[in-house]
């Protein structure tokens, strides 16, 4: 109830301020997807923004309330966090849905919107992704876990699950499946899908099965690898456009921002030491422990 207030608050100030958000995962499908907002259960609130432009304004402007950047991305990240000062509060804020090059044709922000369903739960600007996109982002967010090796929880299978249960009831499977085309994700939904149904029975139409299984013989990413680390980093590498930008994300990924290293590990160690961790993790994982 208190994260629910607060989020109200910022949705406010944030209005006032001309900044157009839509609120994404666990606070939004809380809203409209389950019986009641408390049985979906989030550690934080993400939104997301037409461009970074707007999540620095957000950020900026959500001083007001008590809210400050820890550190500042890099060039290759696509989310800033917003702490409050009192700690209760983490607020993602993105501007795409996902921040793999590899993924680079995702619906854009003003068809995510064009698309948006309210959520009056949280007051009369909020809006948040529809359920294709609501399932899309859901697979991807399973698929970024997945490589970053936190596995699945139960909590992400089970809002695939009721997003099919929409899609199934409403009609819109052909959306869902558009939107995965375009995104060439067929193979992280085909996945996704396929692990909700192994653990809640999760119905979906066979021709979508065989829209999705067709679509993903074509895409770069073979989606039952998606826990191999260094395979995903390979491919998010190739898909960069030039050595220019493939050094740069090089350099983001083994030297990010101290701040971005302590709210990883969740110490307040010097950067040496951040960075040595960091290195040992990459380390570890470039020959196949981790």
């Amino acid at each position: 109830m208190m994260r629910q207030v607060r989020l109200r608050q910022v949705l406010v100030a944030l209005d006032e301020a001309r900044i157009r958000p839509l609120v994404l995962k666990g606070a939004a499908l809380s809203q409209w997807l389950y019986p009641s907002p408390h049985l979906r259960e989030a550690s934080d609130v993400d939104l997301l923004f037409a461009s970074r432009i707007d999540a620095e304004r957000a950020s900026a402007t959500l001083a007001s309330l008590d809210f400050f950047t820890p550190y500042r991305p890099g060039r290759f990240q696509h989310e800033l966090l917003c702490r409050s000062a009192d700690g209760k509060l983490d607020l993602d804020l993105h501007w795409a849905l996902s921040d793999w090059p590899m993924l680079g044709q995702i619906p854009d922000f003003t068809t995510l919107l064009e698309a948006s369903i309210p959520l009056p739960g949280l007051g009369t600007h909020a809006r948040g992704l529809d359920a294709p996109h609501a399932l899309l982002h859901a697979c991807i967010h399973r698929a970024s876990n997945l490589a970053a090796g936190l596995g699945d929880r139960l909590k992400w299978l089970y809002d695939l699950h009721l997003l099919a249960a929409v899609l199934d009831r409403d009609g819109h499977w052909p959306r869902f499946v558009a939107a995965c085309l375009q995104a060439q994700a067929c193979g992280i939904a085909d996945e996704g899908l396929a692990a909700s149904a192994g653990l809640f029975g999760t119905v979906v139409p066979g021709p979508v099965r065989q829209a999705l299984a067709d679509g993903r013989k074509s895409e770069p990413l073979d989606a039952g690898r998606l826990s191999d680390w260094r395979y995903i980093q390979r491919l998010n590498f190739r898909a960069l456009p030039g050595w220019g930008a493939r050094l740069a994300w090089l350099g983001d990924r083994l030297l990010p921002p101290a701040g971005h290293l302590r709210a990883l590990y969740g110490e307040d160690l010097g950067y040496p030491r951040l960075l040595w961790r960091r290195l040992r993790r990459a380390g570890s994982r470039l020959v196949g422990l981790g």
